[in-house]
């Protein structure tokens, strides 16, 4: 799989987990995630962010492994409150469902960078439709799935109502071989190999004034949320370097003209928007082998010339001196105290 380009879109790595939940009657987490090429140390934190192609691929393979084409459906039944960062919070404080919707639409980026939703009245309807982020590659139809299902998980948990408030669901994914799941959900009328992903929601259900409603809550849940989209947007390039140094590195010297050609910016580029992140292609490139070092001489199956290789280091000795540097001691050294 080809490193991210500086544009590449991503989820928050929290999502992995009920994907994972989802599919452990046929497959463990740590197969799936190497499979995929995803980090387990990323499962359960939100300030890790899944590039889109790794998070299609994990559906993919949910998909197959499972043998079912709604699996997207199983995994929205996993979701829970701090799936999705501060959001979750930020939405049972909420005044009304229109308010969560806006809230939603405002910071959807928390989840995924590749999609947004939106919501438009129409009439006595208020139109709820998940849109891709305009040079974003197409939803997994899974993730499309499951982020229409836990709106209306969503939409329910917050506003009790008699009658079902969904009117219709629209998908752009072709009908499944079984829509009783789909049924079971939405409870409304089905439309499959639409052009778009959309809900509609009845205005009053949307509208209903909520006693839950929490004002202070929803200022310092969104204080948060913001707080994160800074950071996370700050640390963009920092992460696609990261990334592109960590599939780069075993192939030889990971020179920055080589990350430059993967990421599609010049070297001057590169270095002034690093320099503006306070920080550059030198230190990224250490912390990325100092952090890659000290989990493989964990594994005592690598051998410290095959180490040194896995990290782009021309030669063992070269490996060992930085080793020192970052630890005070040999790797040899470091095996062996580890071990008493």
């Amino acid at each position: 799989m080809g490193a991210m380009s500086a544009l590449s879109h991503n989820t928050i790595a929290t999502w992995l987990i009920p994907i994972l939940k989802a599919i452990e009657p046929f497959c463990d987490a740590k197969t799936a995630l190497a499979t995929v090429g995803i980090d387990p140390e990323c499962i359960g934190d939100a300030d890790q962010r899944v590039p889109l192609a790794k998070m299609h691929a994990l559906w993919e393979l949910a998909e197959r492994v499972s043998e079912d084409d709604c699996i997207g459906l199983e995994a929205a039944k996993y979701i829970n409150p701090t799936s999705f960062h501060a959001i979750t919070y930020a939405h049972h404080a909420s005044g009304s469902l229109r308010e969560s919707l806006e809230r939603l639409n405002k910071f959807s980026s928390v989840i995924s960078t590749a999609a947004i939703i939106s919501a438009r009245d129409h009439n006595e309807d208020v139109v709820v439709t998940l849109n891709l982020v305009e040079g974003a590659e197409a939803l997994s139809v899974q993730a499309a799935d499951a982020f229409m299902a836990i709106i209306v998980f969503a939409a329910k948990n917050l506003v009790s109502s008699v009658e079902n408030p969904i009117r219709s669901a629209r998908f752009r994914r072709l009908s499944p071989r079984d829509i009783s799941r789909h049924q079971a959900i939405f409870k409304c009328p089905l439309s499959f190999a639409c052009d778009d992903y959309e809900l509609r929601i009845a205005k009053s259900f949307v509208d209903q004034p909520l006693a839950t409603g929490n004002t202070e809550l929803v200022r310092i849940n969104e204080q948060v949320l913001a707080e994160y989209l800074s950071r996370f947007s700050k640390n963009n390039l920092v992460a696609d370097v990261y990334s592109t140094l960590i599939e780069l590195m075993p192939e030889g010297e990971p020179t920055r003209e080589k990350v430059c050609k993967v990421l599609g910016i010049s070297s001057r580029n590169l270095h002034r928007k690093l320099a503006d992140l306070d920080t550059s292609y030198k230190g990224i490139l250490e912390d990325a082998r100092k952090r890659l070092a000290l989990q493989y001489i964990e594994q005592r199956s690598l051998s410290i010339t095959s180490i040194a290789y896995q990290l782009g280091f021309l030669d063992s000795s070269s490996f060992a001196r930085s080793f020192k540097r970052w630890t005070g001691l040999s790797p040899s050294d470091f095996r062996k105290r580890d071990c008493g």
